[in-house]
């Protein structure tokens, strides 16, 4: 029967992709767009069998423990319907909701803190979603990977509306880079968070054009506050880059520089202070993400843990150690580090963003297309990157936290090549 759900899901995807207009953009047909799902599945498909192989890898693979969690308030109602609904929509102490609590294995967040995961929102979601599909996994993947493949499709559009002549390449970049293409297709965090900042782009530039804008800025807070609410730590990278780009939108004399220098500086000192108004400071978090990694790295005996970045809670340290967390984000493991197909995976595409990196100093443009999307684009993916690279001391993890900074820094380093000077060394079209 969850088999029969599944198709029935899939045959719905596949349908809107071809018969709602909002998934076509001129110069590519529909079928690309019906390709690059179909990969997804595929991809979904990898993924389940690859942390399904053992029972031990299955408990905890972050695709199944989120949604067994959920499975135990869906089930709930069936019995107790008013059960269901608290544990829906509030964090109530109820002594009647206690056993369910036992039951959910990540309820509560076990190291860290939640600016940096909320898992209750993911185990809510599944269970709101398990109402249609009948608890099936399948199909709950299936919604899952569709609204990812809708926010990539939209991110899509976004920059190509902003960066002339490169329809294709942008199309290819955005769907099928192999990380963000594989840790896109489970039902993660990324997924929904994807969904999430296409949602932000594609209504905010609508918006901005004067088209429905109010309903649209209603949007735009709604999928904020969504984010907040999944992962706040995106939301206070992204905030500053949002304030910075509709100040230059609105102010477009000065240099693009000034607006986003001085709206990160301030965000940057509020952080070097938040410890004089949090119990504890960000940099202190961002500390207790890091160790947390280190124990769960050393309980399950991580093969991909590197030498964890040493920096202490300061505004100075955490400047000083950026460029290594960097590197660590963007160029490792190195071929040399590879010591299985998915890190081999991961180093070739990270040879590919090295040999990029050697196609703007060899085929500057002149000029870029939109300085103000390029500032958006780079602020945010350098952020993200360093907080990942200074909390995250295991490679495999990296990998996957990288990709939403990932599309940034690959839209990034596309305004700064002339591809016209590569095409003309290319004798077909």
């Amino acid at each position: 029967m969850k088999i029969v759900i599944t198709i029935f899901f899939l045959a719905i995807a596949f349908f809107a992709i071809y018969k709602i207009k909002m998934y076509r953009t001129k110069g590519i047909n529909k079928h690309w767009f019906a390709a690059v799902f179909a990969i997804k599945v595929i991809l979904a498909s990898v993924m389940f069998f690859m942390y399904s192989s053992t029972p031990e890898i299955k408990k905890d693979a972050d695709i199944f423990r989120f949604y067994n969690d959920a499975q135990v308030i869906y089930k709930s109602i069936k019995t107790e319907p008013t059960i269901f609904f608290k544990l829906i929509f509030n964090n109530t102490e109820d002594s009647k909701l206690k056993p369910y609590y036992k039951k959910m294995n990540n309820w509560d967040y076990s190291y860290g803190s939640q600016i940096f995961s909320n898992n209750r929102f993911l185990i809510r979601y599944f269970a709101i979603f398990s109402i249609i599909t009948f608890g099936s996994y399948g199909a709950m993947v299936v919604i899952t990977i569709f609204l990812s493949f809708t926010g990539l499709f939209w991110i899509f559009k976004f920059f190509n509306s902003k960066i002339k002549n490169n329809k294709i390449l942008i199309f290819i970049l955005v769907f099928l880079t192999p990380s963000i293409a594989f840790w896109s297709s489970g039902i993660l965090k990324e997924s929904l968070l994807i969904f999430l900042i296409g949602l932000v782009l594609n209504c905010g530039n609508y918006a901005l054009k004067g088209k429905s804008p109010l309903i649209r800025s209603v949007i735009v807070l709604l999928a904020l506050v969504a984010i907040f609410q999944i992962k706040a730590i995106i939301l206070l990278l992204l905030i500053p880059s949002i304030i910075a780009y509709l100040w230059a939108h609105y102010i477009p004399s000065q240099r693009i520089i000034i607006p986003y220098f001085i709206v990160f500086f301030s965000f940057f000192s509020i952080a070097s202070e938040s410890n004089s108004f949090m119990n504890k400071g960000l940099f202190e978090i961002l500390q207790d993400k890091q160790s947390g990694f280190i124990e769960v790295a050393q309980q399950y005996d991580a093969k991909s843990i590197i030498s964890p970045i040493s920096f202490d809670a300061n505004s100075i340290s955490v400047a000083a150690n950026s460029p290594i967390a960097v590197i660590n984000v963007l160029f490792r493991p190195a071929l040399w580090e590879a010591n299985n197909i998915q890190s081999f995976a991961s180093a070739i595409e990270n040879l590919a963003i090295f040999v990029s990196l050697l196609l703007v100093i060899a085929f500057p443009r002149k000029e870029i297309d939109n300085k103000n999307i390029f500032m958006l684009s780079i602020s945010f993916a350098f952020s993200y990157i360093i907080i990942i690279g200074l909390g995250t001391p295991i490679l495999g993890a990296i990998s996957r936290y990288r990709i939403i900074p990932l599309l940034f820094v690959e839209m990034s380093i596309l305004q700064l090549i002339d591809t016209t000077r590569i095409k003309s060394f290319f004798p077909f079209k």
